[in-house]
């Protein structure tokens, strides 16, 4: 009877007592073919000896261990062997990883080496043409394009800030709707100041403006610049002599940038949302519209900024029953957060201050509302009686909590309930600023067969009304529950004043009364 061999959990190595036929037979496996085609198609590609000793200085250099000598020791060598092969060593997607250390780890002068290198495409042999590797090329590639990104996190002297900047030039509209320049773009308008920017920003209003708009000037050797912010479409606008051909002429190019962006669906970029929102914000009513359809299903996405939450609101403003059908379908399930974001809750305001169908409004986000938010996943696991009597007094707590508390006591989620409660336009203006103001402007129209035709047939009032109505019940027994909490908050006691004005009763004077003795009490007893 053999006896089984303890197992052993050391990898089998290779044995070199074994005879020459075992050897043979090794070299046919699957694997070892794969890594045997691996290692040929590698040594035919450009500098194949130089990348291979480049990755074991990049593994060293990448240790968490080293010194700051370790990595001066280790970059000057790096730099010696990659010298000249900067451009044709980032566009192979491993060897892409060492050129990223080089920048990350290497000095301002080396980072300007680097970049000087590859922005002016010196090193080529003479088999590249003289736009092969250069940085827009890069910015297209899948892996290259990390080398990109490096250069604009790392490289912030203003040499190489200026060859990144005339490296771009001319070729924003191409990077800012291809799948992978967009990411480049982004970091790019995002990172640098616009001092440097500004003019590439020009650039997707049309070629009229970058060629012979003086109103903004770009110092390369000083800090100082004429701007601090980067252009808009409207302050370009006005700066030209003839106003309305110079909008017509931006407006077609950045519909044309806009809706290429929208087939790539850059809807998350931020850079992306900032073109939508000038372009809803200047472009009539009608062309505002017809861009509609092809937002309004990605309004999710869209709200992750001010530009964006922008977007939708005038997608809500201009577009049909329809579109804000869809609007408020993509934000199923995300109204309450939305609310509480510092941006993106001008967005759902709109949304119920212009829709017509109100039932579909209480359906879709007040009722979201009214249902208190859900426990803890390990609370809904617990099967039994609570562990102890401190977890079940904490959801009796819960249980009599309102669940539009969270909402009355946000600087952003009270305003929905101020909007509902105000009951003119002069209320209005008490509780939201200028720019709220702007863009809950009442009764948008839109162009329909030379006559101005209201987007919203229903009566501004009337549709306030019924969604107040319907909110009503919550609105009183939160002013009951929390009278105490609510006077304590700026936002709260906004929000309690205007529901005692709309729906006065003795029970809620009482827990107003009530919540006043007690503070007073407390007081008297502290003193």
């Amino acid at each position: 009877m053999t006896t089984k061999q303890p197992y052993t959990k050391s990898k089998r190595k290779f044995n070199s007592s074994k005879g020459e036929g075992t050897n043979s037979v090794d070299k046919d496996t699957p694997s070892n073919k794969k890594r045997a085609l691996k290692q040929s198609r590698q040594s035919h590609r450009p500098h194949s000896e130089v990348v291979v000793t480049a990755k074991e200085l990049w593994n060293k250099l990448r240790m968490k261990s080293n010194t700051k000598d370790d990595i001066a020791k280790l970059m000057d060598e790096l730099m010696t062997l990659l010298r000249g092969k900067f451009n044709r060593i980032a566009l192979q997607h491993d060897a892409s990883r060492v050129v990223q250390s080089a920048i990350q780890f290497g000095t301002v002068e080396q980072r300007l080496e680097i970049v000087t290198e590859i922005c002016s495409g010196s090193g080529n042999s003479n088999t590249i043409s003289s736009t092969t590797g250069n940085i827009v090329e890069l910015a297209k590639s899948q892996y290259s394009h990390f080398v990109v990104l490096k250069m604009i996190k790392y490289c912030k002297d203003d040499k190489s800030v200026n060859f990144l900047v005339k490296s771009f030039k001319g070729h924003i509209n191409k990077l800012a709707v291809h799948a992978v320049g967009a990411r480049v773009i982004e970091l790019l308008f995002a990172t640098l100041p616009p001092k440097f920017t500004s003019k590439l920003k020009l650039e997707v209003y049309g070629p009229r403006f970058t060629l012979f708009n003086d109103s903004i000037t770009i110092s390369s050797n000083t800090s100082t610049s004429t701007t601090s912010t980067h252009p808009t479409l409207q302050s370009i606008i006005q700066n030209q002599n003839n106003k309305s051909k110079a909008k017509d002429a931006a407006l077609e190019s950045l519909s044309s940038i806009i809706h290429k962006g929208i087939d790539k669906g850059l809807f998350s970029f931020a850079y992306f949302q900032q073109l939508l929102c000038e372009y809803v914000t200047v472009a009539p009513p009608s062309d505002v519209r017809a861009l509609c359809p092809s937002l309004v299903d990605h309004s999710i996405h869209l709200l992750s900024t001010r530009s964006g939450s922008r977007v939708v609101a005038e997608c809500a403003a201009y577009g049909t029953p329809k579109d804000r059908k869809r609007i408020m379908k993509s934000l199923k399930g995300y109204t309450l957060s939305s609310l509480l974001h510092c941006d993106a809750y001008i967005a759902i305001l709109r949304l119920c201050d212009v829709t017509d169908d109100t039932v579909t409004v209480q359906k879709s986000i007040l009722a979201e509302l009214q249902v208190r938010p859900k426990k803890d996943d390990m609370k809904k696991k617990t099967v039994g009686p609570p562990d102890s009597d401190g977890e079940e007094e904490e959801d009796n707590d819960d249980s009599l909590r309102s669940p539009i508390i969270e909402l009355a006591l946000s600087e952003t989620g009270s305003k929905l309930l101020l909007l509902l409660l105000a009951k003119d336009e002069e209320s209005r203006k008490k509780y939201f600023d200028p720019a709220e103001l702007e863009v809950l402007r009442a009764n948008p129209t839109i162009t329909e067969n030379g006559e101005e035709v209201p987007t919203s047939k229903k009566n501004s009032k009337t549709r306030r009304m019924e969604l107040l109505q319907y909110m009503k019940k919550i609105l009183v027994q939160l002013c009951e529950l929390h009278a105490d909490e609510l006077l304590r908050s700026r936002c709260g006691s906004k929000v309690m004043k205007e529901i005692h004005d709309t729906y006065p009763s003795k029970e809620l004077t009482k827990a107003i009364v009530d919540a006043c003795d007690l503070d007073c009490g407390s007081t008297t007893a502290a003193d």
